[in-house]
């Protein structure tokens, strides 16, 4: 689910207690807010070939830029814009191995002479090469309009480095009016490949991706480039510019999001553009440093350190506003600053401030409302279920019993949207299962059994199906294990609380539930030593 390049990573969702009807003594669900988000990145299309394009012109013309021999190791796509020359992405250059670096189609592998002309506003590099090739026919991407329908072309699949053309979908207002934005995101290994209409002309040249979404730089920016195109620059010369080498700051910036050093990745994104101040992607400084900044104020609410925690979710608020300032309909960035505002409610409402939490909760909902609004299948129906989620075990902490059924069923329907737009959503289904047992727990307590039991049993149909998309998901199994042992299926359920703590060696909640398992099955000293353990890893647990 990480994907280096792409600044972007999936989110959580909030809410705080462990169980949502508050039975004493009932086998309890986890916080729903410890239930990870991987990358989001939507239902995507399979990859095919394209009806209407002349495909085996279109890849006799597209390139692979590579080092090493026999196997390669893929870097970029890129295609030929004249006889002797490629345009490809600067970023897959930056860094890379000079003494092997070369262009390979399927018939031929040519060395590099050097760069005729580059742009680090718009991250692309114009290559002559030793070889010859059919140049694409350049389009105007200034006709490109809202909706319309093209294809990115590329290399992916490494090491099979297959060719592919996806089809995307072009959507509302470029990026700081310059970049094209369409879905879905083209796989890894298109970067440098051409986005083609369906003429066959190039309007632009994939350059980036946040999630769900691709970026395109315009093929009227190559052209301009292409006109300015000159003398031979040695590329081990070129590499040394400055304004080349700070292309590595982006991808440390990736690298450390994913390793969860979330300062470094703010570190990162800031020295990138303080070299390159003019890069056209600037609102995407704002946009994945505020989410940066809201990991990292996770990370310390997760270190009991709440007050720090809201100082950084404040801060991403202020950067997701700047990037959306500069690009109104910015999908991915109403969608983090969602999450951001999620997870400040969150921080409000376990120091016992509800109503303001609710706030937060309902101001992060207006933001997936508009995400959706701007491209429906951006997997944002799932995230707002979950706010909902978190706004139902706020109102039962309230006494609001009818309310909080409201929102749980609100979510149910969201997560429903999510399931049918991507059926692979596994975060969908769990999160699912686990409001379908919230409200199972209501049923239950009012004494409606036969309807409890089926929403129990739905539950464990939704973690049957989150387990076959994440078999190593813990969530999946302790979600499943709370559903059967409600059902009175107590060794169904002592299996999936083994399997969660083999998968999560540090799982309070899961040892606890287990331990409770092995009390109405007549274990007792095994249960006193699973309370003991969960003790030890959670010293509030049971309290």
């Amino acid at each position: 689910m990480k994907h280096i390049g792409k600044f972007s990573v999936g989110i959580l969702i909030l809410g705080v207690i462990l169980s949502c009807a508050q039975t004493p003594q009932r086998i309890e669900l986890h916080p729903v807010y410890a239930v990870p988000r991987g990358t989001p990145e939507g239902p995507g299309l399979p990859l095919g070939v394209a009806e209407g394009l002349d495909t085996e012109k279109v890849k006799a013309s597209t390139v692979r830029v590579v080092y090493g021999e026999g196997d390669s190791t893929m870097i970029v796509s890129g295609f030929f814009v004249a006889n002797d020359k490629i345009v490809t992405n600067i970023h897959g250059l930056a860094d890379a191995d000079l003494a092997s670096l070369h262009v390979r189609t399927d018939n031929a592998n040519w060395t590099i002479r050097g760069v005729t002309a580059f742009d680090t506003q718009n991250d692309l590099v114009i290559l002559q090469i030793s070889g010859t090739g059919v140049p694409l026919v350049l389009g105007n991407s200034d006709a490109v309009s809202s909706g319309e329908t093209v294809f990115g072309v590329g290399y992916v699949g490494y090491p099979a480095d297959m060719f592919n053309i996806m089809e995307n979908t072009v959507l509302p207002e470029r990026l700081n009016g310059v970049w094209l934005r369409v879905t879905p995101n083209s796989p890894g290994g298109n970067s440098g490949g051409p986005v083609l209409n369906a003429k066959g002309e190039v309007v632009g040249i994939t350059v980036a991706g946040s999630g769900a979404i691709g970026y395109a730089v315009g093929a009227n920016v190559l052209k301009g480039l292409l006109d300015r195109s000159g003398t031979v620059e040695p590329l081990a010369k070129w590499q040394k510019r400055d304004s080349i080498r700070a292309y590595l700051y982006l991808y440390q910036a990736s690298s450390k999001f994913y390793t969860d050093d979330y300062a470094g990745a703010i570190e990162a994104i800031d020295n990138f553009f303080t070299i390159n101040p003019t890069f056209i992607g600037i609102d995407m400084r704002y946009e994945n440093r505020g989410y940066a900044k809201a990991h990292l104020g996770r990370s310390q609410f997760d270190k009991n350190a709440p007050e720090v925690a809201q100082q950084y979710y404040l801060s991403a608020i202020q950067d997701l506003d700047k990037a959306i300032s500069i690009t109104p309909k910015n999908t991915t960035a109403y969608f983090k600053r969602g999450y951001a505002k999620t997870l400040l409610g969150h921080a409000e409402f376990i120091k016992g401030h509800t109503t303001v939490a609710q706030q937060h909760y309902h101001a992060a909902i207006e933001d997936f409302d508009k995400a959706i609004g701007i491209y429906p299948q951006f997997p944002s129906y799932a995230e707002r279920g979950a706010v909902k989620v978190s706004l139902g075990i706020s109102e039962t902490h309230q006494g609001h019993t009818t309310e909080a059924q409201q929102y749980y069923y609100a979510a149910i329907e969201d997560f429903n949207e999510a399931t049918s737009y991507d059926r692979h959503d596994a975060y969908a289904y769990i999160i699912r299962g686990y409001t379908k047992i919230c409200v199972a727990d209501f049923e239950s307590d009012r004494g409606n059994m036969e309807d409890a039991r089926s929403l129990y049993k739905a539950a464990i149909i939704d973690c049957d199906s989150a387990i076959g998309l994440e078999a190593e998901n813990p969530y999946c199994y302790h979600t499943r294990g709370v559903a059967r042992a409600a059902l009175a299926d107590y060794n169904g359920g002592i299996e999936d609380f083994n399997k969660t703590v083999d998968l999560k060696p540090d799982f309070a909640r899961a040892y606890y539930n287990r331990a409770l398992v092995k009390v109405l099955l007549g274990q007792k000293r095994e249960a006193k030593a699973d309370f003991k353990k969960a003790k030890e890893l959670d010293s509030d647990i049971g309290k």
